[in-house]
């Protein structure tokens, strides 16, 4: 019953059958038959097409409505159990993070916690955030602000973000500067949004978005072909050989750095253990 649940909820949060099957990390046939299975024994219809995606009926937002809180309940007694035994904590960071400055600083923190180990996974940010919401990983670390729905947000840090010259070449904040800038599905985007937008009114010094990509890594390699300035976090910038000297920071705009988690997971010892250590190591940026 557990996993016929777990479907038909990620089936909610994503709206495809591919998508839930990534989500939960089985084939999409087995989506589809635990969502069957679970209509069989509820006597009820779940699910309904909605052009290419599936919507839930009001008798499977029922279901859910009552059976959310169980689920949470069973994954936190679980839990209780694995954190007796051990202290690997499952963790999800943002592809941006990993490939630069936060391995090291999570390393820094872990040194300061005899016993504990961390299981790394890198995720774009709408399914990293779905994977923590779900139980798939204790922690995610990622841009955020604002508490996500049952996520808890605890902000650690800013990340400057800087332009990265076409061709390398030395670029002054001055006018409005045309640049290539991160997907808007993105994390980092939805974070830096405003701050941008507000940019405009600025008559000293604006951006003005003209291409996007979905990687920041490529966003740098495209910058020094001559393509386009680019928008990035100044990690990433650095971390690719850019020389700092040639990067120009964008004054006020800041991507927010967080650890992101369940209610329940924040009272693990572990977990408090983990991010009373990351405050002491986190870097300045």
């Amino acid at each position: 019953m557990l996993e016929k649940l777990e479907a038909l909820r990620a089936l909610q949060s994503t709206g495809t059958m591919g998508r839930a099957a990534v989500v939960l990390r089985v084939t999409q046939s087995a989506v589809s038959k635990r969502i069957a299975a679970l209509q069989d024994e509820v006597g009820k219809t779940l699910i309904e097409q909605h052009g290419r995606h599936v919507r839930l009926t009001s008798a499977a937002e029922r279901l859910l409505l009552d059976a959310t809180p169980l689920l949470e309940k069973l994954r936190e007694v679980v839990q209780a159990q694995t954190d007796s035994q051990t202290d690997v904590l499952r963790i999800a960071a943002t592809d941006s993070l990993l490939a630069s400055w936060l391995p090291a600083t999570l390393r820094a923190a872990i040194d300061q916690c005899p016993g504990m180990q961390l299981e790394l996974h890198a995720h774009r940010g709408p399914m990293l955030l779905e994977r923590v919401r779900s139980g798939d990983y204790a922690l995610g670390v990622c841009p955020a602000t604002t508490t996500e729905g049952e996520l808890l947000v605890r902000v650690l840090g800013r990340e400057p973000m800087v332009i990265v010259p076409a061709r390398l070449e030395r670029l002054r904040a001055t006018g409005v500067i045309p640049v290539w800038a991160i997907e808007q599905r993105s994390l980092t985007w939805e974070a830096i949004a405003t701050q941008v937008g507000r940019m405009r009114n600025n008559p000293g010094f604006a951006l003005e978005i003209k291409g996007r990509l979905e990687s920041f890594t490529a966003l740098v390699q495209v910058a020094r072909a001559g393509f386009a300035h680019a928008l990035v976090p100044i990690g990433v910038a650095k971390d690719l050989g850019v020389p700092v000297d040639r990067l120009l920071l964008v004054p006020e705009l800041y991507r927010p750095i967080a650890v992101v988690g369940r209610r329940s997971t924040f009272t693990r010892p572990a977990v408090r253990k983990l991010l009373a250590a990351l405050r002491v190591v986190w870097p300045q940026l």
